[in-house]
């Protein structure tokens, strides 16, 4: 009897609704019925579309469409601004090879007529002068000095100009660049270097 109550209770624990032969537990370590499980994985993967998302082996995908930023010309031109300011800082601080690097990409990289552009051909002069390429920045200087430049930059072109003629011994044109400045712009800051006599 005792044997028979044993099977009796087995046989009505096995034939039990709340239980069936294909259990699988979750994550959570909580069992489940698997009757349900492709109806759930159905209404799954519908919510998951709507979101962007893919299961696949219980691993998450998260589609996301690319992002495009188209820059504007202002914020360009404000970059290069500063990348010029940049190099001429590292200039005039005697980093003399990565400042001359940063202009030959500057004067690639702008446009002709582009204010940045003729400061940047500046400087490249300049660093033609700390090489001792006279010749070669003086060319330089010719090619822009009739364009129009900055009230600033004009002053310095012509002035750098004679600095560069009183180094090559030709004072007397080096002059006539001194006395320009001095004629279109008498109230410029740079009269006072306007001679051969300040390299000496």
């Amino acid at each position: 009897m005792k044997y028979l109550s044993i099977i009796l209770l087995l046989a009505v624990f096995a034939c039990s609704p709340v239980r069936n032969r294909y259990m699988t537990r979750s994550h959570s370590g909580n069992s489940y019925d698997t009757s349900n499980v492709g109806n759930n994985n159905r209404n799954q993967q519908n919510e998951s579309a709507s979101a962007g998302f893919i299961n696949e082996n219980d691993t998450v995908f998260i589609k996301l469409p690319p992002i495009y930023i188209n820059e504007s010309s202002e914020n360009k031109e404000r970059s290069l601004s500063v990348e010029l300011d940049s190099a001429i800082y590292l200039f005039n601080n005697g980093k003399y090879e990565d400042a001359c690097e940063r202009f030959g990409i500057l004067q690639e990289t702008l446009k002709e007529k582009d204010s940045l552009y003729y400061e940047a051909v500046f400087y490249s002069a300049e660093c033609l002068i700390v090489h001792n390429e006279y010749k070669l920045a003086n060319r330089l200087l010719n090619d822009i000095m009739n364009n129009e430049l900055s009230t600033n930059l004009k002053q310095r072109v012509l002035l750098r100009q004679g600095h560069i003629l009183c180094a090559l011994g030709d004072e007397s044109t080096a002059q006539w660049y001194f006395d320009k400045l001095k004629s279109d712009f008498p109230n410029s800051i740079y009269l006072k270097l306007a001679d051969c006599n300040t390299l000496k």
